[in-house]
């Protein structure tokens, strides 16, 4: 189960959109700061939340899906 939900996490984070990719590897993974992002990028710091947040629930209910599917086998 472990190799199956760690494809699929590698999966779905590959399915997001760049931008909210982007910020959810570096703050998830890289542990960079909303701060940092926003300095290195010149985005501001509200847009890089949204963007991590509209990630996470993407992500979510994507690997909620995986899951169910399979309790059910």
């Amino acid at each position: 189960m472990r190799d199956i939900l760690l494809k699929e996490i590698e999966a779905a984070v590959a399915e997001l959109p760049d931008e909210q990719r982007e910020v959810f590897i570096a703050h998830e993974l890289d542990g960079v700061s909303f701060r940092e992002l926003a300095r290195r990028s010149g985005v501001g710091v509200n847009t890089l939340l949204s963007r991590k947040r509209y990630a996470v629930r993407y992500l979510r209910k994507r690997l909620q899906a995986v899951w169910d599917e399979w309790l059910m086998r």
